[in-house]
């Protein structure tokens, strides 16, 4: 039904559709043997990938590593054609202590010097985590470990700033912080709980100012929200939804200006002035647990959820909407030969998606533990 739909659309309406359907396939499987005693590459890939210059994919896993399975997790990079190898292991030392940071779960980020810089959610001198630099062919530094004096508690991801400096939210969403290439550290702005509500990620607009998402109100009464702050810390709450309508940390920018998110199984557009248009409603086998929101090269929203595909499996789901709201693509993961429960991706250098698949895979007669996986469209090479 959809791809009669997509063609009519195509020939009459002149919208974006695809030259072919999107295909998800494996490109490499992380993986333990028998006893869990080995996982080579670590367990449990998490966050989203990056792809730097040399086109590998980078990314963490939260918990053991090369020849070490009590390791605090990894740092890895896999090619587009699958060759992985490990950048980073967060060893413990002798007495079983990780100073280096163990389980590097929390941001993961290129800086403006091509390194990657992350934060752990644990280990480091004070074992409440510390903010890292790896240099992407070998060489990592600890940059700032976390809760020294008052304990900053790291909340989802970090964000890359103006000035080359790094923003996050802290505190369960009380407070949005600033790190410096060199450590420093700084709170930028402390919301008001009850007129401001909770941050819960950001990202940063073409303007120069931070945009992100939040929630305000108690446990019965929670209702989503999208907020505005400007470098130096003016905060302007731009919209807020219905009672119990959670917005999903998946807030993007489009080419035309506007914010496009995901809120209580919806996909919604948002000026930057803050007004809020709702257009599509997410269907049974799209999923509704959106991790990943892209608006790709061919102009179309793609969407990744971790719930989406066939009952009773939903193993996760990508679709392609259009601007106007129409549904033009989807494929289904399977946990055997792809990998299940996507957590994120990016589209490549080579136009295809590259992401992470929590769970499953094909290991080749080991225990599969997630995959990097891709997603090929046919879509043209991004142009940025």
């Amino acid at each position: 039904m959809r791809t009669s739909i997509c063609v009519l659309i195509c020939l009459f309406l002149a919208a974006s559709c695809l030259a072919e359907s999107p295909t998800i396939s494996q490109v490499f499987a992380f993986y333990c043997n028998a006893d869990y005693t080995s996982c080579p590459y670590g367990m449990d890939p998490t966050l989203s990938p990056l792809q730097l210059s040399d086109g590998s994919v980078y990314g963490v896993t939260w918990w053991a590593g090369q020849g070490n399975a009590n390791a605090g997790g990894t740092v890895w990079k896999v090619s587009t054609s699958g060759t992985a190898s490990v950048v980073h292991t967060f060893e413990p030392n002798a007495a079983g202590k990780f100073p280096k940071g163990e389980n590097p779960i929390v941001g993961f980020v290129e800086g403006s010097d091509h390194n990657l810089y992350g934060i752990t959610e644990s280990g480091g001198t004070t074992n409440q985590g510390v903010m890292y630099k790896q240099v992407p062919s070998g060489g990592f530094t600890v940059l700032h470990n976390f809760c020294t004096g008052a304990c900053e508690d790291i909340q989802g991801t970090i964000i890359l700033g103006p000035g080359g400096n790094f923003y996050g939210v802290q505190d369960g969403g009380e407070a949005i912080f600033q790190i410096t290439p060199k450590g420093a550290y700084s709170v930028v702005y402390t919301l008001n709980a009850s007129t401001e509500g909770r941050a819960t990620s950001m990202i940063l607009g073409k303007d120069g100012n931070f945009y992100g998402t939040g929630v305000i109100g108690s446990a019965c009464t929670e209702r989503g929200t999208i907020f505005k702050m400007t470098p130096s810390g003016t905060f302007t709450l731009l919209t807020t939804f219905g009672d119990l309508d959670l917005v999903a940390e998946t807030l993007v920018q489009g080419k035309d200006g506007n914010f496009y998110g995901a809120v209580a199984g919806s996909i919604f557009q948002l000026t930057p002035a803050g007004a809020v248009n709702k257009i599509y409603t997410l269907q049974g086998e799209d999923g509704y647990s959106v991790v990943q929101m892209q608006q790709a090269s061919d102009g179309n929203l793609w969407v990744l959820t971790s719930d989406g595909g066939p009952q009773p499996a939903r193993p996760g789901a990508v679709f392609a909407v259009t601007i106007g709201g129409t549904n033009v693509a989807e494929a289904y993961f399977d946990c055997a030969t792809t990998g299940c429960s996507p957590t994120g991706m990016l589209q490549g250098s080579d136009g295809n998606f590259y992401g992470i698949a929590g769970q499953g895979g094909s290991a080749r007669g080991q225990n599969p533990l997630g995959t990097v996986f891709k997603i090929n469209a046919g879509l043209a090479p991004p142009s940025n």
